[in-house]
């Protein structure tokens, strides 16, 4: 046989082998003086010795394909130019598989389009493995795929680390040097200690600083996300929009959480915003940005997280004889005071009563209670917010995307895509604010107003106000002068036996038409509160004075940040891959067009094939493989427009929190097992007298013997008994287990005898079987959650723990609105949920 080139040699030979069912493999090659091939062997894959190991542990060798398989050619060229063949060697000794032999690496290539859609995928946010499925469902099966899962993955990374540079502080000072040349208005400065290692990092685009103009007045702060392989603490600064939604106003990734470092991060975010201090701020209980915050923003209203606040109320009286009173005592002086003096008598109430005199912790709370209780806060526009949980929520924008290995710089990509999704949502609600309109409930003038200014989602929060009008009852009080007093009774339905009423006081001034409520809803969110608008129609007024009307929630002002685009990094879009998009769209095109017709698409298929064997050809000519390839070189490509920077710059040192374990952070959803309840396990238990405990999913004679055994012996087998019965997944053993012991004297006892992550499982699996004897489950699933103690390692760590709360939460909720469950049943309803709303909320 003779062939053209070498090239055409080891085609042939490659289609021959899987044909036959073989890998290929170079095994050796001669070049001539002048540095051209002269001469190859082409082999059988298995060829080689059998001893060879790459392993470095004798005891556990790598396995081989090798078994000393002799199959081969050798090609030689001759003076023409031509190839021929010299030795042929066909027998193997080993089995052949042609349908396994897409196995080999010979065989496994990944073509240009397969690339292109990876890439595109993988900068989507699409997970390898799904990125992955997409071309095997395209390509109509495995088989029909030239590589594998873990090729795609290879080249993803590789793509990546190219796309990207390095990935450290380098690759991240490039990126923003590039997204400044786009964009006059990106900021961004960069805190580097003396060896030249970055620090800090702060950085906020155009539209960001834009937004600020008319969201700045109101800021949550939070650093409790950890998500890329330094550890470094995400610090975004969030505001509210005029629908309700965070919105980003600048973030940071900083090395340490100490007063230096947060001062150094909140004057560069005052300096990236014109110097425009916000009005109100708040965080987390944290002394060094409390510290931080008196420095950079004297003149700015600091507030303490409230959750962050009453979730340590298990950890700090949680062993109290009197927790639930003292846990119902401190929520009712922290809720329901609604003056200072108010606030001040409960409080010494609630020392008094439970004799909290010497306790360090309400003493450090009192000693700051300007920071935290709301009846402190009225003078302040806060809009709404009384937690951190719009910075937290924050987080929940990267959760699909980063994980412990992400570099700064593709942080900081992902920080691109939550910008603009987060831009999308905000014009997806400005459409449906413009083009949609939600009904009014009454025919009050008032709420009609509203309804024409406000957005759709703060018309819900009026209209709220207006549908609750009719549980207030007001009365006059006294006037004096253009001032009239009114005492709003409001009746609040807690169940069906017991309603509770509350009195505030409204003063509307008949000059003016202003009206000032103590509920301090208006002063607070913005939103004219129920009471308000009771005394207002019982004066009869029609007309509101444009105070009570806030810019900040109207849909009918423009808002010039809305018009500023938000920076994407574009260093991924080579002009190949650009070219490649475009030709894809208009073959797309042209096969929507043809593809009806049959003479039309094999009009289209013919010029196909002509075209391909035209550009075949010339790529194979000389003259066109001597020049640098495009295709060839596409992943070896330089970073086009990157700045090169004569200093070096050292990425940051992992950085140790303090005094709070990572794990304690919120994770983002790529780091946790995706799994429902119902693949939720306990660890296997083993009794050293009793042998193994019995995990199969049948219930058999010999293990209700055994468990009747173990409850009736009371004598610390308990654990074993219950994580048997968990095991199964069998409801009627775990009912059945519970009907042979006094569960509320088991779970009396000191110290318990079922440890925390047993109580959690207990209680999720009575509920799914709650609507079968409900009396009795209720019961004891009341003996179960007062067991559990949310700030116990156990479940405080447990991944799981919120989701089963959420679970047994809304299956009680469900059951509250049965018209079958009344008068005592109900009551028992009602007070589970809240100890297990206590519970997610100290687990959030």
């Amino acid at each position: 046989m003779v062939f053209s080139s070498k090239e055409e040699v080891c085609l042939y030979y490659r289609t021959y082998a899987k044909q036959v069912g073989f890998g290929v493999v170079k095994r050796g090659k001669k070049k001539s003086k002048d540095g051209s091939t002269k001469y190859i062997t082409l082999a059988c894959a298995p060829q080689g010795t059998t001893e060879s190991s790459t392993s470095s542990n004798a005891i556990k060798p790598n396995p081989t394909i090798k078994t000393g398989c002799k199959a081969k050619i050798n090609a030689q060229r001759a003076v023409d130019g031509k190839w021929f063949l010299t030795t042929v060697v066909v027998e193997h000794n080993h089995s052949l598989s042609p349908s396994k032999v897409r196995f080999f690496r010979c065989n496994k290539n990944i073509d240009f389009a397969a690339k292109r859609r990876l890439e595109l995928n993988d900068r989507a946010g699409i997970r390898p493995c799904k990125n992955f499925n997409t071309l095997v469902v395209e390509m109509g099966g495995y088989e029909n795929l030239a590589f594998g899962e873990k090729d795609c993955r290879n080249f993803i990374d590789k793509a990546r680390d190219l796309q990207l540079g390095k990935g450290g502080a380098e690759a991240l000072r490039d990126y923003f040097n590039r997204m400044q040349k786009q964009d006059d208005g990106f900021f961004y400065v960069m805190d580097i200690d003396d060896e030249c290692r970055l620090r800090n990092v702060f950085w906020a685009d155009a539209r960001c600083r834009a937004a600020y103009e008319y969201f700045g007045d109101v800021i949550t702060f939070d650093t409790t996300y950890l998500t890329n392989r330094y550890d470094m603490p995400f610090a975004p600064f969030v505001g509210v929009n005029h629908h309700g939604q965070s919105i980003l106003l600048g973030a940071g990734l900083i090395s340490t959480e100490d007063t230096k470092t947060f001062v150094w991060l909140f004057e560069t975010w005052l300096g990236c915003m014109n110097g425009r201090a916000p009005s109100a701020i708040m965080t987390d209980q944290d002394r060094a940005m409390k510290n931080a915050i008196a420095k950079v923003f004297p003149n700015t209203r600091h507030r303490f997280c409230l959750w962050h606040i009453l979730r340590k109320l298990p950890e700090k009286f949680g062993a109290h004889a009197e927790y639930s009173d003292i846990k119902s005592a401190l929520l009712a002086c922290v809720y329901d005071s609604q003056t200072c003096d108010e606030f001040e008598e409960n409080w010494q109430s609630l020392l008094e009563c439970f004799q909290l005199h010497d306790n360090a912790w309400l003493h450090g709370l009192y000693s700051e209670r300007t920071f935290w209780v709301p009846a402190y806060m009225k003078d302040t526009f806060w809009a709404g917010m009384t937690t951190t949980q719009r910075s937290e929520s924050m987080n929940s924008f990267f959760d699909n995307y980063l994980h412990s290995k992400t570099t700064l710089k593709e942080f900081v990509d992902k920080f691109d895509s939550a910008l603009s999704r987060m831009v999308e949502n905000e014009k997806r609600a400005d459409f449906k604010s413009f083009n949609s309109t939600i009904k009014c409930v009454t025919k009050i003038s008032l709420e009609k107003k509203f309804q024409d200014i406000y957005t759709n989602a703060k018309f819900k929060e009026v209209q709220k106000e207006f549908t609750r009008i009719m549980f207030c009852n007001n009365s006059h009080l006294k006037k004096e002068g253009a001032i009239s007093t009114y005492q709003v009774t409001e009746f609040d339905v807690i169940s069906e036996n017991y309603i509770k009423d509350v009195a505030f006081c409204v003063y509307f001034d008949e000059d003016k038409i202003e009206v000032q409520c103590s509920c301090a809803l208006f002063e607070l969110r913005g939103i004219l509160c129920r009471h308000s608008i009771s005394v207002l129609l019982t004066r009869k007024v029609t007309v509101l004075p444009s105070k009570y009307f806030l810019d900040r929630w109207r849909k009918d002002i423009k808002r010039s940040y809305t018009f500023v685009n938000s920076s994407y990094d574009s260093v991924g879009d080579k002009p190949k891959g650009q070219r490649f998009d475009t030709m894809c769209k208009n073959f797309y095109e042209l096969a929507d067009l043809t593809s009806e017709n049959v003479d039309h698409y094999m009009d289209v298929m013919k010029n196909v094939d002509i075209l391909k064997e035209k550009y075949r050809a010339l790529r194979l000519e000389p003259s066109q493989l001597s020049q640098p390839s495009s295709s060839g070189n596409e992943l070896n490509e330089s970073n086009d427009g990157l700045a090169v920077h004569s200093d070096k710059l050292l990425s940051p040192l992992k950085v140790h929190s303090k005094g709070r374990p990572p794990t304690n952070r919120k994770t983002s959803k790529a780091m946790q097992d995706q799994v429902t309840t119902s693949e939720i396990s306990l660890p296997s238990v083993t009794n050293a007298q009793h042998g193994p405990i019995v995990r199969d999913s049948i219930i058999t004679q010999d293990f209700i013997s055994s468990a009747s055994t173990v409850a009736q012996t009371l004598g610390g087998l308990h654990q074993e008994a219950f994580t048997a019965a968990l095991q199964r997944n069998d409801v009627s053993i775990v009912s059945w287990l519970c009907s042979q012991v006094d569960l509320q004297w088991l779970l009396s006892m000191i110290p318990l005898p079922l440890n925390q992550e047993v109580l959690l499982f207990l209680l999720q699996q009575l509920v799914c079987d709650i609507y079968n004897d409900p009396i009795r489950k209720l019961a004891w699933m009341t003996d179960v959650a007062n067991a559990i103690i949310p700030t116990d390692p156990m479940i405080a760590m447990h991944v799981h723990v919120r989701l089963i709360f959420d679970q047994v939460y809304n299956i009680l909720n469900h059951m509250r609105c049965l018209p079958t469950f009344i008068g005592d049943e109900l009551s028992s309803i009602y007070r589970l949920m809240h100890v297990i709303n206590s519970m997610r909320l100290a687990c959030k």
